[in-house]
């Protein structure tokens, strides 16, 4: 697993450092799990997640006993599970006007699903939520087995774009998506060829998808030469499809393997999908965002039993040295963008194209710092985060996400065959009254592993 290194040359696990502050993290895998089909090897990396999920009635098991943690779930299972958990998320039920879906052609209101599926859905989800059938009109697919790319274009609408990095620049988009090695990428060097690319049956005369085709892959389309000049175009379902792929990937919520397979047509578990709930969750939880859609308390590991590190992260999908299984990849953009007090955007924060530089902001005033550099061969990766008041660091290394207190800044990684690294601040303490937390982040590339340093007290 990749490492994380202090100059200190002390060494700790990337995904696992500091669980007490990381708030992406699942239950602990020494959590009884009370499924007897659910092997506490084969499907270690999910069993933190069954058991919280379990015990607040989000996922249930079986008359038998069993949970089926390998078996795929539909559309309308996965939906009930957003429902129950996210018990104040009903953006289709608040919905008027062009916003407001009111029915489903193969969801009669005598369907198992109905409600949640009627109350979730609003006119936001038309890539990858709905389509239009063969008669014109629009279907849900509710019985429909989901698969990991339309899960992942599902996501880019849920929760107000909260999940999706708006940040992000969509050329550090367009190139994270094109690594992945299985959903295709297409770079049109004009408009009339973009337009053309288009026409390769992905949407109907309506303009909607077509739902007898939904869960297909389709190229990613983007205007420019190649990942190094690259924007979006005009292409919804392309747009959509990048920003959620590129998020997903940098937050960890979904992610590619360390090949860059992502798996688009594999069909999500049940133990995957209550894991990806669980990194939801505690993604917006670590945003602050979880009680605007949930009522719903969920524990952190450290919340559990105390742990400070020493287990294995179910929310992670990693591991903690001890042998546990890594699970098949979950999929991966980061979350809502934070604003500068007026809702508008922050503006993404750029280091030099070398990957050396530092970024300085006020980010009790205008948002954490967030901003990604590409190793491009160097070997190692030398970072320090400088503030008035603490502030503690996210390091998303190709998908797998570490947390840095303060303290043990500044820090060196080796970066060899890594394509990216996401840098994101998370203020730590804001005192009463204060106004104003500059902070100040530093990077630099190195070809040897520096020296031993002094860390903060």
């Amino acid at each position: 697993m990749f490492k994380i290194r202090s100059l200190a040359a002390r060494t700790l696990p990337l995904v696992l450092a500091v669980p007490l502050l990381f708030p992406f993290g699942a239950a602990p895998v020494s959590a009884a799990v009370p499924f007897p089909d659910v092997n506490p090897n084969r499907h270690a990396w999910a069993l933190g997640s069954i058991e919280v999920m379990s015990e607040k009635g989000i996922v249930t098991g079986y008359p038998d006993g069993r949970f089926l943690p390998d078996q795929s779930i539909s559309k309308a299972e996965w939906t009930v599970m957003v429902y129950r958990l996210f018990d104040k998320y009903r953006p289709n039920l608040y919905a008027y006007g062009s916003d407001k879906v009111t029915a489903y052609a193969d969801v009669p209101p005598l369907h198992w699903a109905y409600r949640p599926i009627l109350d979730m859905y609003d006119a936001s989800f038309y890539i990858g939520g709905f389509g239009e059938d063969l008669h014109g009109e629009l279907a849900f697919r509710p019985e429909m087995r989901l698969n990991r790319l339309q899960l992942a274009q599902i996501l880019g609408s849920l929760f107000h774009d909260r999940l999706m990095n708006l940040q992000m620049s969509q050329n550090d988009a367009c190139s994270l998506v094109a690594s992945l090695k299985d959903v295709p990428s297409k770079f049109l060097p004009d408009t009339d060829a973009y337009a053309e690319a288009q026409a390769d049956g992905r949407y109907k005369e309506s303009g909607f998808m077509d739902s007898e085709k939904a869960g297909s892959v389709y190229p990613t389309l983007f205007l420019g030469t190649g990942t190094g000049n690259c924007v979006y175009g005009d292409d919804d379902l392309s747009n959509t499809q990048a920003t959620a792929l590129a998020s997903l990937q940098a937050s960890g919520i979904m992610s590619a393997d360390e090949a860059g397979y992502f798996r688009p047509l594999d069909a999500v578990s049940r133990a995957e999908a209550v894991t990806i709930l669980d990194r939801i969750y505690l993604y917006l939880r670590g945003l602050g965002y979880s009680a605007d859609y949930s009522s719903i308390e969920l524990e952190a590991p450290s919340e559990q039993d105390g742990s400070t590190g020493s287990g294995s992260s179910g929310g992670t999908g990693s591991t903690s040295g001890s042998g546990t299984t890594v699970p098949p990849a979950s999929g991966g953009g980061t979350g809502g963008s934070p604003s500068a007090g007026n809702g508008a955007s922050v503006p993404p924060a750029v280091i030099g194209a070398d990957g050396t530089g530092s970024i300085s902001r006020n980010v009790l005033r205008k948002g954490e710092i967030e901003t990604t550099v590409r190793p491009n061969g160097r070997a190692y990766l030398q970072f320090d985060l400088e503030s008035d008041w603490k502030v503690d660091l996210y390091v998303i290394v190709d998908g797998q996400i570490g947390f840095v207190r303060q303290e043990d800044l500044p820090m060196a990684i080796p970066v060899d065959g890594v394509t990216s690294v996401v840098f994101r601040t998370q203020q730590r303490e804001k005192p009463a009254g204060a106004v104003d937390n500059v902070a100040t982040l530093t990077t630099k590339f190195l070809d040897e592993m520096p020296s031993k340093g002094k860390k903060k007290s």
